[in-house]
């Protein structure tokens, strides 16, 4: 197996918020790791909250990337092409037919996914989205990720240590299929977020189109949705059906980990440059460890929380 690694981010307008603090400790983690470095932003807006800044701030990112990120990283911009020929080519690497949709039920990203990986050089791939915080700092992660592709034909995901380590390894909130030592797991699930993958196995299987839950169908018909589940349900169904695997490892010494912020909310914007800086030095409370999202000690969720309990009594109201 060729050894050379593509590292792809996935941009969109509404991300600048995060991604202008986000990017560059992401590109700073990993750069000297990889082979090329791939920045696939989307050109179409999806609907609902996935819609939400695009106008706002769509001119600002580009703005970043080209004034402020391409002069100090070596990457390719690459905005996300549509067109009939370059979807009927990436629909048939990855699913065999001549078709595929834009988005998913919900109006989020599905093709623009594809497209990344479809966009990368070499056929290892290590996806981030550009929320994704790396901790651990390890310089040899991806190398490491490497051996494990050449060691084992039935990895098809490797992905760093959901949280940061715990000193016995436990994980906590994920599906353990087996632990093959203290900081190295074969996980169930798969998760667009964080992942490197070895796209070449797709030139022999194919994904296989699965439409959502009954529920998730009316919501995508009443929204004018495709009636198409996430990317992340159909690889997981098509590494079920082909038997391959899902490896989360930390790595030697510090190794790799990543974090994840399951809100938006404006104390979040502004913590941003400090909780950059407690993943990069591992200042973190002992509560985090072996957890994947950040947790309220390290950043208040209040306001997101109140936002959902509002809408749902909003919702209860109206029933």
């Amino acid at each position: 197996m060729n050894n050379k690694v593509s590292l792809q981010i996935n941009l969109a307008p509404g991300d600048y918020p995060h991604a202008r603090h986000i990017l560059p400790h992401q590109l700073k983690t990993l750069t000297g790791q990889v082979d090329e470095v791939i920045l696939t932003l989307d050109t179409r807006p999806g609907k609902g909250r996935f819609s939400e800044g695009w106008n706002k701030y769509a001119a600002l990112l580009n703005e970043y990337l080209h004034q402020e990120i391409e002069p100090s990283f070596n990457v390719k911009i690459i905005p996300v092409d549509y067109s009939a020929t370059v979807r009927t080519k990436i629909a048939r690497y990855f699913f065999g037919t001549d078709h595929m949709p834009e988005k998913d039920f919900r109006g989020g990203p599905f093709y623009a996914y594809f497209f990344g990986l479809f966009s990368a050089t070499h056929n290892l791939v290590f996806h981030l989205d550009s929320d994704m915080f790396l901790g651990g700092g390890s310089k040899t992660w991806v190398q490491e990720a490497c051996d494990f592709f050449q060691n084992d034909p039935s990895c098809l995901i490797i992905s760093p240590l959901p949280g940061p380590p715990q000193p016995d390894g436990k994980l906590i909130d994920q599906l353990v299929i087996n632990k093959l030592n203290n900081h190295t797991y074969q996980l169930d699930g798969m998760s667009t977020r964080v992942f490197m993958i070895n796209k070449a196995l797709f030139k022999d299987h194919k994904l296989t189109f699965v439409k959502p839950a009954a529920r998730s169908q009316l919501k995508a018909m009443v929204q004018g949705n495709p009636n198409a589940d996430l990317p992340e349900h159909l690889i997981l169904s098509f590494m079920k059906k082909h038997h391959f695997k899902r490896i989360d490892f930390l790595g030697t010494a510090t190794g790799l980990w990543s974090l994840h912020p399951p809100y938006r909310t404006t104390g979040f914007y502004k913590k941003l440059p400090e909780l950059i800086k407690q993943v990069e030095t591992n200042d973190l409370p002992v509560a985090q460890q072996g957890f994947y999202d950040i947790i309220d000690e390290v950043c208040d969720w209040t306001e997101a929380r109140e936002k959902i309990a509002a809408n749902r009594w909003w919702k209860t109201l109206f029933k």
